[in-house]
């Protein structure tokens, strides 16, 4: 990386000290003298971190200084995993109270003092390698410094603030309409087929977005039977890109058809339709690899047409068969309104014009790039100090060499919180326009350390990464935000991941048809090609292994096709963090093997139709925290997932009727819970009350689920609770029977969704009761059969939004002022019912003195 991150990376090590498992092993085994030494050093080396960061880019002594360290920091951190390792094997064997031969051989006291020996050998060569480093830092004059954690309670800015809040704001309309013109003509004899618009300019100036626009337009939609849109980036593979187009038009991922039959797919869904296909930012220069695909589009009908953006004339002359839409940077006057638009609160422009001034100049260094105006004006959002702004327009990045926009994005990544800018880096192993899910990347974070615990004891790693992830998108440097309030996705901009990678390049390698090659430091891969990884990478640099600690296979395109080779890549990985993993198509059992990575945190898998199960070595895996494990051909998950003693995480596919008690009911630790996509699922288990740390339940796409178990009301720890298109379901199966003693309830549940639930006949009010106190957001939508709203809703205090859409007899009940429930529901400060046509919200006058204040 540019940058060493060694203060944060001792602040977790200190932290890993501190842990409860470490802690045991030190008293068990007798390291307390070598771990309080470790603890010492790493204090003493941890005082003048700060200091020698701020100074590492004006002095290449400190940098390498800093770079020494970090790799003592990295190899300390894999003893210390180790040692956490030993001490949850040991209380998983006590959990399943095991009395196999192999169990009691593992951890007789022989084993325990080899245990014991090797990690005290291991944490005296840490010592004193750290004992050679911290020598030299005399040689720096580097002061000691306090190291401030404030950085997470940090205050964010609204989250109404995002990229693509600004980019709506960017003056296109007179491109946009003359796109549109050239796209609407009839088609004529002779004409092209089908016709392709290239859309032409540098990176940043908002060519995908006004493509879309374009697209959006609703004289375009009315034009064309079928739209698609495809990022294809950097490598142009002719079946990637088909397999894209086709999972754009029906959503399939076609992962185990061949090239062949895919074409035959595609020319199936294009014949004898008019569509309109967005191929996004491409780069292929080479025109015999776009004169393969294009016989396969010209299948549609007469009259479709492609719009391809790119930053190359020449793939312009390649794919155009009318002349290119050239466009041009931003207008001056335009450019100083967005900046100024992302810079100020609403209404405060005016009461500065000497930021104002200063704001002009930091336009101009932009040079009329609408990326680099949004990136740096919401850096400068809400300061009003102009050294700050100062800072922002003298900064030495602007001298660097290269386009305008990369030194405006360094400067704002510069500014950046230290704990931002390594999740931010982290996000480069993920392949271009990936679709990241909020709580799956804070995830992904945590498996590497990148969260540190809040010093507020009443938020956990998950609720600070939540945090993280809002703060950059705030910052834009996410984009493409879709709130769908149980998940959020949004993706990188394509030069913003450039960013991103450039400056994370001593560590993060990604392996293509171009590149198979990885570093010493290379700790992390993505993986966009198999075959440059699986038979030059995996050969040639299997030494380098030891240190890679995320893998990243970027889709089926790039996932393993060989048991064998994929068997042979995981025992060389034995300090994995994270694995991603895309159909393995041809695997029908998953290795075993993968038991043996027992430092994995993160595991991403989605399988192919032909795999039935997973294998049961992933339930050894004590440090696993994250496990999504989608694919329809998976027929169980076993009870063995009751030995997954440190998951927070699960999403899960699975053919089962019913899922068994003494599994999922047994994970204590378990925070998120998605279940989807289970089409034979009718109950699940009884023993949900076991779940004493569940926050989100998320149940979607279960069509054979007849009831819910009465334990969900034990689940006191609760907060959001979603059930969607769940046909068969009647929720009042959570409810007592009618004349048993019904016990007082006291649930935490600040959202409830219930979407798609034809069978409900009415709202569960023990349930709804339960949450008086909590309950925020109530959602129903698409639940045709319930009938009104129970009494208890008039209690809910707390609750702000209620929305009631596609649900007509309920909807008619509640509807303003004229309804029967409507007195039950008028003290809820925003109603959104559809069918209502006074209007969308309450205001607070009119809920009332009941209303919450």
């Amino acid at each position: 990386m540019a940058e060493a991150f060694a203060t944060e990376i001792a602040k977790s090590l200190l932290g890993k000290l501190g842990s409860f498992a470490v802690q045991e092993f030190r008293l068990a085994c007798g390291l307390q003298d070598d771990l309080a030494r470790l603890e010492e050093r790493l204090k003493a080396i941890n005082a003048v971190l700060s200091d020698a960061e701020k100074q590492q880019s004006k002095n290449e002594r400190i940098r390498l200084w800093l770079h020494m360290l970090r790799k003592v920091f990295y190899d300390a951190e894999d003893v210390l995993d180790e040692i956490e390792c030993e001490t949850l094997q040991r209380q998983v064997v006590k959990t399943k109270g095991s009395t196999s031969r192999k169990v009691q051989h593992f951890f007789t006291s022989s084993n325990r003092i080899a245990f014991r020996l090797r990690m005290g050998h291991n944490i005296k060569k840490i010592i004193e390698r750290l004992a050679e480093i911290s020598a030299l830092k005399s040689d720096f004059n580097l002061s000691e410094q306090a190291i401030d954690c404030s950085h997470v309670l940090h205050e964010e800015t609204g989250m109404n603030r995002s990229f693509d809040s600004f980019s709506g704001l960017i003056r296109r309309d007179e491109d946009k309409e003359r796109i549109i013109n050239l796209l609407i003509p009839p088609f004529k004899v002779g004409d092209a087929h089908p016709r392709v618009l290239p859309i032409v300019g540098m990176g940043g100036l908002g060519k995908t977005s006004l493509a879309k626009s374009v697209g959006d337009a609703e004289i375009v939609e009315r034009h064309f039977q079928l739209k698609m849109e495809v990022c294809v980036s950097d490598d142009f593979s002719l079946k990637q890109v088909i397999q894209k187009i086709i999972k754009s038009a029906t959503g399939e991922r076609c992962a185990d058809l061949d090239e062949g039959e895919l074409q035959k797919k595609l020319e199936e869904i294009l014949n004898g339709r008019k569509y309109l296909l967005l191929l996004d930012d491409v780069w292929n220069e080479d025109a015999k690899k776009w004169l393969l695909l294009k016989p396969v589009l010209s299948k549609g009908a007469d009259g479709s047409k492609i719009i391809v953006t790119t930053r190359s004339q020449r793939v312009a002359e390649i794919m155009g068969t009318v002349p290119a839409y050239n466009l041009s940077h931003l207008g001056k006057e335009d450019c100083l309104l967005l900046f100024c638009k992302c810079a100020f609160k609403e209404g405060q422009m005016a009461l500065y014009p000497n930021l104002i001034g200063i704001g002009k100049e930091i336009v101009a260094k932009c040079k009329q790039v609408p990326l680099a105006v949004i990136n740096l004006g919401t850096q400068l959002y809400g300061k009003i100090d102009e050294t700050e702004w100062k800072s922002v327009r003298d900064s030495e990045k602007w001298e660097e060499e290269g386009d305008v926009i990369l030194p405006a994005l360094k400067i704002s990544y510069q500014r950046l919180p230290t704990h931002l800018k390594r999740c931010f880096l982290y996000c480069s192993v993920f392949p271009k326009d990936y679709q990241f899910g909020d709580c799956i990347l804070v995830q992904f974070w945590m498996a590497h350390g990148l969260i540190l615990q809040s010093a507020n004891p009443n938020e956990n790693l998950e609720d600070v990464g939540l945090r993280y992830v809002r703060e950059l998108i705030s910052r834009c440097f996410f984009q493409d935000y879709e709130d769908c309030i149980v998940i959020a996705y949004f993706k990188m901009h394509d030069l913003i991941h450039d960013l991103a990678a450039s400056l994370a390049q001593n560590e993060f390698s990604i392996i293509s048809s171009q590149n198979h090659q990885i570093s010493e430091s290379s700790r992390h891969l993505s993986v966009l090609d198999s075959n440059s990884f699986f038979h030059q990478t995996l050969n040639k640099f299997s030494n380098e292994f030891d240190h890679v600690r995320s893998i990243v296979f970027a889709d089926s395109i790039a996932g393993p096709t060989c048991k064998t080779d994929f068997e042979k890549c995981l025992s060389g990985f034995k300090y994995l963090r994270s694995l991603e993993l895309m159909d393995p198509s041809e695997f029908e059992v998953f290795p075993e093997r993968i038991g043996a990575l027992k430092h994995l945190r993160y595991l991403y898998l989605v399988v192919n139709t032909e795999m039935k199960r997973l294998p049961k070595s992933i339930f050894k895996l004590p440090n696993l925290q994250a496990l999504v494990a989608a694919g329809e051909g998976l027929e169980e998950l076993p009870e063995d997932v009751r030995h997954m003693i440190s998951l927070r995480f699960l999403l899960l596919f699975t053919q089962q009727k019913r899922l068994p008690e003494g599994g999922i009911g047994c994970l204590e630790c378990l925070q998120t819970l998605f279940i989807v996509w289970c089409e034979n699922l009718e109950n699940l288990c009884e023993d949900m009350q076991g779940l004493k740390s569940l926050r989100k339940l998320f149940i979607a796409k279960c069509h054979g689920l007849i009831s819910l178990p009465r334990s969900i009301k034990c689940l006191t720890t609760l907060e959001e609770f979603c059930i969607i298109d769940c046909e068969k379901l009647d929720l009042i199966t959570i409810e007592e029977e009618k004349g048993k003693k019904i016990q007082s309830l006291s649930l935490s549940l600040r959202i409830v969704i219930f979407e798609e639930l034809p069978a409900t006949l009415a709202l569960p009010e023990q349930l709804l009761q339960g949450c008086a106190e909590s309950l925020q957001t109530f959602i129903i939508r698409g639940c045709p059969n319930i009938e009104e709203m129970p009494e208890c809703i008039s209690n809910l205090n707390k609750l702000q939004n209620l929305e009631i859409t596609r649900c007509p007899r309920l909807s008619k009940r509640c509807r303003r002022g004229t309804g029967e429930d409507w007195p039950k529901i008028k003290h809820i400060p925003k109603i959104k019912v559809d069918g209502d046509d006074s209007g969308e919200e309450t205001s607070h006058s009119e809920a009332g003195s009941s209303g919450t204040p």
